[in-house]
């Protein structure tokens, strides 16, 4: 019998637990409980499955699961391990960045702009108050001339139409912000999780934004081992917890993956902003498998 499987067989012993009650508690299948303490862990579905269960094993009858897993981290099959995202991307688009940078330095005359600005309105202030006074002096040398009251009238006239114009700019205005505000509503992001089914839950996701997307990883209580798989490939996985949450960024132009958790029922996630429900389901683990469309 495996060095790990004696003692987690002990500390249900301990508990009083039979491989039914343990069973009935975790939702782990009986076979699989009887196969970690063996230590055939070949009999289990993959090595995630095998680090999962044997947390929620010992969770359950009151060890430490993660340092479980570190002291006997040589008989317990190790997750397969990622390659960091490479830092080029950063890299060149500092070198971009830096390179827009220097071609956006300020000519000598955008320099200067503001302070001939200023002297330009002063210029023209001096030149108003110039003709002002010139004007005024010839109207105090010049006889009353008598009001044309067709004179008036037009110019009544004219300030009326004028007012209606104004109305029906504004008018307009307001219409294009209410259809811009539509618009927006339109493409808003919106995650809608199905029912689970089994150890699967499908979750579709419309107005999905083309870059700038990600991942909040959590949970309401205890802790949970999360796989975040993409095409196939497994770009994140690890334990998360409330305390301890991940943020893993999904790629720009992806719109299918999976987000795998060893312990669905306390499992919290986030697209975005939104949050995703997944509540019901019996099964302790779960595949979520996200299918996206892009705003437009």
């Amino acid at each position: 019998m495996d060095e790990i499987g004696q003692k987690l067989r002990e500390a249900r012993t301990e508990k009083g637990y039979t491989i039914d009650d343990l069973q009935q508690i975790t939702k782990i299948q009986k076979r699989y409980l009887i196969a970690i303490e063996e230590g055939r862990f070949d009999a289990l579905p993959g090595d995630f499955y095998v680090r999962a269960f044997i947390k929620q094993y010992a969770q359950t009858v009151g060890l430490d699961g993660d340092a479980l897993l570190n002291e006997f981290q040589e008989d317990v099959p190790a997750p397969q391990q990622q390659p960091e995202a490479t830092e080029q991307p950063a890299e060149k688009s500092y070198s971009r960045l830096s390179r827009s940078g220097d071609a956006a330095k300020p000519s000598f005359f955008k320099r200067y702009l503001p302070q001939i600005v200023i002297a330009l309105i002063a210029l023209l202030i001096i030149a108003g108050v110039y003709v002002i006074t010139i004007r005024q002096s010839q109207s105090n040398n010049k006889p009353a001339i008598p009001v044309d009251s067709s004179s008036v009238s037009i110019k009544q006239s004219e300030s009326s139409s004028s007012k209606k114009t104004s109305s029906a700019s504004s008018k307009k205005t307001e219409s294009k912000s209410s259809s811009s505000s539509d618009k927006a509503d339109k493409n808003k992001l919106s995650v809608k999780a199905a029912a689970a089914t089994g150890a699967t839950q499908a979750v579709t996701v419309t107005n999905l934004p083309k870059t700038g997307n990600k991942l909040t990883l959590s949970t309401t209580s205890a802790t949970a081992w999360i796989s975040v798989i993409v095409n196939g490939t497994t770009t994140w996985q690890g334990s998360v917890s409330e305390s301890a949450p991940q943020t893993v960024a999904i790629a720009d132009g992806v719109t299918s993956f999976e987000v795998k958790s060893g312990n669905a029922p306390v499992t919290s996630i986030k697209l975005n902003d939104a949050n995703v429900d997944l509540q019901g389901g019996d099964s302790i683990v779960r595949t979520i498998t996200f299918t996206a469309t892009a705003a437009n």
